[in-house]
């Protein structure tokens, strides 16, 4: 049975996925028949003529809707001046029954997330991000698998664009608006400079919202971090340069920090924060220092209102460490 264009589009392409629709018409259908070639293994796909770079643009916005089409990265194209038209050849990475068995593997990966589609949007964006930090960590030598789904499948790790994909995958699997955005990052492990960095915006409660897994799991020490969960642009833009169209994301208030009162304005909030963690018996605490203006020898003043708050309380000195993001101005303050 051959399928006629409107069917085919049902068939193969979410037409809820954010780059797709970044498109005009004609760059649609040019969509499509890139995404049903690959799917079929086409050897060829036959296009109207297009400039190159639109080319290159809308067989991009393919691979970003489509984490699962992890087999190809590239392609060469041909044109047709007197036929109007465009031949492009898909650069397949690996053997047809490899991809098959993996594509395999990952539907099946995927069905351990069954029991979130019940639950809340922000509970699935939850729980995949604490599965990413429990049981992947970021590898920067970059391997075959890396940058795909499949490092985290596979082997346990990729770079940020495999994590970034691995977390949409699993998104539109249950059914949660999201994106992959491409940019350059300041790592907050680091003083370097502005790296190419991939992460994800997601849509939750119709607002949009930058998540940085990958920038939490190199942050994850002793627990958990939630420095770039639901960032605002302002937020993100303090280590982040977004390069790519991408959604507006100006709701403040609902990062993880604010949500779950660890959020604090000036010295005194901050003393009393650490002493109702202390008094609770907390040995890691984390908080956010909100509008500080002034941080000049900002980790010694926290350690020495640390210290204090410790000695009030259990009326001797601590060992304290303090691991500190600059750009978000977010602090693990561990009491050994």
């Amino acid at each position: 049975m051959v399928l006629g264009f409107g069917n085919l589009l049902k068939h193969l392409v979410d037409t809820n996925q954010y780059y797709y629709n970044q498109l005009n018409d004609e760059q649609k259908t040019a969509y499509v028949l890139i995404l049903s070639g690959i799917k079929s293994f086409s050897n060829e796909i036959k296009l109207p003529i297009r400039p190159i770079n639109e080319i290159s643009m809308i067989f991009e916005s393919v691979l970003l809707d489509n984490p699962l089409v992890f087999y190809v990265s590239s392609f060469t194209c041909t044109n047709d001046l007197y036929k109007k038209s465009c031949k492009i050849k898909p650069n397949y990475k690996y053997a047809k029954h490899f991809i098959k068995e993996n594509i395999e593997l990952a539907n099946r990966y995927l069905q351990k997330f069954d029991f979130l589609k019940t639950t809340g949007d922000i509970n699935k964006e939850l729980y995949i991000h604490d599965y990413c930090l429990n049981n992947f960590h970021y590898d920067n030598t970059i391997g075959d698998y890396s940058g795909s789904i499949l490092g985290p499948i596979l082997n346990k790790s990729a770079v940020c664009e495999g994590i970034s994909k691995f977390v949409k995958l699993v998104f539109d699997y249950l059914n949660l608006k999201s994106l992959i955005v491409y940019g350059k990052a300041k790592n907050p492990t680091s003083d370097s400079t502005l790296e190419r960095h991939a992460w994800n915006i997601v849509r939750v409660g119709g607002k949009s919202y930058h998540l940085d897994v990958t920038f939490d799991m190199t942050l994850k020490y002793k627990i958990n971090r939630y420095d770039y969960f639901n960032l605002a642009d302002e937020d993100i833009s303090c280590d982040h340069m977004i390069i790519s169209k991408v959604p507006n994301c100006t709701m403040h208030g609902n990062d993880y920090m604010s949500i779950n009162s660890l959020v604090v304005h000036n010295p005194a909030e901050l003393a009393k924060y650490i002493e109702n963690s202390l008094i609770h018996g907390k040995k890691i605490i984390i908080v956010k220092l909100q509008n500080v203006k002034d941080t000049d020898n900002i980790v010694d003043k926290v350690i020495a209102i640390a210290q204090q708050q410790y000695d009030n309380i259990h009326k001797r000195n601590v060992a304290i460490e303090v691991r500190y993001n600059p750009s978000q101005l977010v602090f693990e303050i561990n009491f050994m």
